[in-house]
């Protein structure tokens, strides 16, 4: 019996997706990005997770059935990174679309592309980070492979017709400098099909979890704003959504 290895389950959020939604958290993922605000959810075989039956899991989570269908809402997947389990979030997706579920899966994109290609059916709106387009940049803030992330993302824009909404984490010292604002904003511009942006007001806890929220390293106001200007600037659609 197909599993997925649970992080942790969140219920009625409001920002991961239209309407109310519960979040699945799931365990893994292939960045370690310094400024990540769930270190406890990369590593894969973390003794600490849920192993859940998938039948098992979409009856836990379809407790909250009720409120999706009233607000529009549904069921996001994010992590750590979903696309790790991608066998096990394929068969799932498909579990959730049988009984009429909004699916919507949050990604980095850092997977193969076989990943992709096999969850992609079952997608019916991706979340999807992009935190550099600078390949040097990207890697020393990541550890990861831009090239991956991006082609991965102009695959679904190419072949296949899901919405997409691209999510940039806006990191003091790693991509607010104007430069790779520009770089962000030039690189999203220039998409084969429009795609929403928000725009994420980041923080560094990751570096230092002892810190409290108010003692990291926000960026501040001011230069979140002149990114924001950066984007609109380049003629994309910017979406509101609380930092």
């Amino acid at each position: 019996m197909e599993t997925l290895r649970v992080h942790n389950i969140q219920r009625f959020c409001l920002h991961d997706g239209p309407g109310i939604r519960t979040t699945v958290f799931l365990q893994g993922c292939s960045l370690r990005c310094w400024w990540c605000h769930n270190p406890n959810s990369r590593p894969i075989d973390d003794p600490a997770a849920t192993v859940w039956s998938l039948p098992a899991l979409a009856k836990e989570i379809e407790r909250d059935a009720r409120f999706w269908r009233a607000s529009g809402g549904g069921v996001t997947l994010s992590g750590g990174e979903p696309l790790l389990q991608a066998e096990g979030v394929e068969a799932f997706m498909t579990l959730l679309g049988r009984g009429g579920h909004h699916r919507v899966i949050q990604t980095a994109g850092c997977v193969a592309l076989a990943k992709v290609q096999a969850v992609a059916p079952q997608v019916d709106l991706w979340l999807w980070d992009i935190k550099s387009v600078d390949a040097q940049t990207f890697r020393s803030g990541t550890g990861g492979s831009v090239n991956q992330t991006l082609d991965n993302l102009l695959w679904v824009l190419n072949a296949t017709a899901t919405p997409v909404r691209v999510r940039v984490p806006v990191i003091a010292g790693f991509n607010d400098a104007p430069t790779e604002a520009r770089r962000i904003a030039d690189w999203l511009a220039a998409l084969p099909r429009p795609v929403d942006i928000e725009l994420l007001q980041g923080h560094d806890l990751g570096r230092d979890p002892s810190a409290s929220a108010v003692k990291s390293a926000r960026l501040a106001d001011p230069q979140f704003t002149a990114v924001r200007q950066t984007m609109r600037d380049r003629g994309l659609t910017l979406l509101d959504i609380p930092s």
